[in-house]
């Protein structure tokens, strides 16, 4: 039996295009899946799980001259305990207008995640509007 289709075949260039055509759409979905920040992703789903406020202690400010963030150099190390009473120390970034506010030695209010006491922030830092805008869909 011979098998005789009756639809026209393509032109090289229609195949050519269609080629082309479904290399960028793949390359486009591959940058796409490349691009989406998963590390805020999980921290914001293990924020859904509950924080925590609790205060920690100033141990340094410094200032951090980063060209991207203009308004936002103020570095705030501080050290603050979790449930399971290890001393974490880590670092906020926070907006020039709260220079004063904290020294050395001044307490600070640290939010942190309930199920992963590590994963922690300041109520005034500064956090890229991506993870601002999640929290805000989710809660």
């Amino acid at each position: 039996m011979i098998y005789v289709s009756h639809f026209k075949k393509r032109t090289p260039q229609q195949r050519l295009f269609r080629c082309v055509l479904g290399t960028v759409i793949i390359g486009c979905l591959v940058w796409a899946f490349y691009s989406i920040p998963y590390d805020i992703l999980r921290e914001e789903r293990a924020r859904l799980f509950g924080e925590e406020l609790t205060s920690g202690l100033v141990l340094a400010v410094s200032s951090d001259n980063a060209v991207d963030m203009p308004d936002t150099r103020l570095l705030v190390e501080y050290k603050y305990v979790d449930p399971d009473g290890f001393a974490r120390v880590t670092t906020a970034r926070l907006p020039n207008s709260l220079w004063t506010r904290y020294r050395p030695g001044s307490t600070i209010q640290v939010i942190f995640v309930r199920t992963r006491p590590d994963l922690v922030r300041v109520p005034d830092e500064v956090e890229p509007a991506f993870q601002v805008w999640l929290r805000e869909l989710m809660n």
